[in-house]
């Protein structure tokens, strides 16, 4: 009996201790509870009174976002409001010639701009891709150009064709065989010829076609010789343009850059756009309307004079 008691006793002992611990434990976990949900609770204000002043940080960043863009609209109303006065008052009766080297990007928009604003358009020329690869067709130099320097004699009577329209029987093989593309809208001199240049890394032209039909151009005494190309252009033909002393524009895409062009054709002077070539966004003088037509007059009658170089050309047909 006295062995039973003394382990009733031990077993009675340890069921009290184990009451105890389990006591303990639930206790624990209760006040852990209380106490993470405490915490849990006081986040929770915390996350709530941040979310109300970032609700009040958001709707004043948005009042002022709204403020901006009825400032952003404003102004464009204004800008626009200033280009088409300027369009309006700085009429020019220069007869312009494009010569288009750039075989990677489009210049439709800017014929339609040009056009729709009054500047008269002689001709527009294309030079393509396979223009340059002639000199490296033999059957095709055997054939049809066998006679002729390449490229430089074609570079010459391109140039000669869109200054003085005087279409030589090379110009209308290289028409012919679509090595180049022409439309001629007016007849007669040009005293404004455009560059539009411009390129991807891969088709950088310039030495090989651009450099050569510029020098040409420079020799023409008057003429008014405008390189341009857009904005996105990967190669920045107009840092080449300026080092041959042409004015520029490299950002012919955008309005503030066609407003430098039309200024340029007047007879203005200078390296206009957003790149590390140009002098300024748009000029900071624009030419008077008296000025320019005596720039323009001037140019006319330099022009007709050089054009006595050139009377034994082969005259275009009407």
């Amino acid at each position: 009996m006295n062995g039973i008691g003394v382990k009733y006793f031990i077993i009675t002992i340890a069921s009290i201790f184990l009451a105890l611990g389990i006591g303990i434990v639930i206790g624990f976990s209760l006040n852990s509870e209380k106490f993470v949900q405490k915490q849990f609770q006081q986040q929770l204000n915390i996350i709530d009174k941040n979310l109300v002043a970032l609700k009040k940080e958001n709707d004043r960043l948005s009042k002022e976002i709204d403020e901006y863009k009825n400032q952003i609209a404003q102004k464009d109303k204004i800008n626009n409001a200033l280009v088409s006065a300027y369009l309006k008052i700085g009429k020019t009766e220069s007869a312009v010639s494009l010569i288009i080297t750039s075989t990677d990007y489009s210049y439709n928009d800017l014929i339609d701009f040009l056009r729709k604003n009054g500047v008269k358009i002689n001709k527009v020329i294309k030079i393509k891709s396979s223009f340059l690869n002639i000199e490296n067709t033999e059957k095709e130099l055997s054939v049809d150009f066998s006679d002729y320097k390449f490229p430089d004699d074609a570079i010459k009577d391109i140039a000669i064709y869109s200054v003085f329209d005087i279409k030589s029987d090379l110009v209308k093989k290289l028409v012919e065989k679509r090595y180049i593309e022409e439309n001629r809208l007016l007849s007669g001199i040009s005293d404004t010829i455009i560059l539009a240049g411009g390129n991807t890394a891969q088709n950088n032209n310039f030495n090989k076609l651009d450099r050569k039909i510029v020098e040409f151009l420079n020799d023409i005494d008057s003429l008014n010789v405008i390189g341009l190309q857009q904005s996105y252009s990967e190669i920045n033909y107009c840092e080449y343009y300026k080092s041959m002393g042409l004015s520029t524009v490299d950002n012919v895409d955008e309005i503030s850059g066609r407003v430098s062009l039309i200024e340029l054709i007047r007879g203005n002077s200078g390296n206009y756009g957003t790149k590390k070539e140009a002098t300024s966004v748009i000029p900071t003088n624009f030419i008077n309307v008296e000025d320019a037509k005596k720039a323009l007059e001037k140019r006319r009658t330099s022009l007709l004079v050089e054009l006595e170089k050139y009377q034994n050309a082969t005259l275009p047909t009407q």
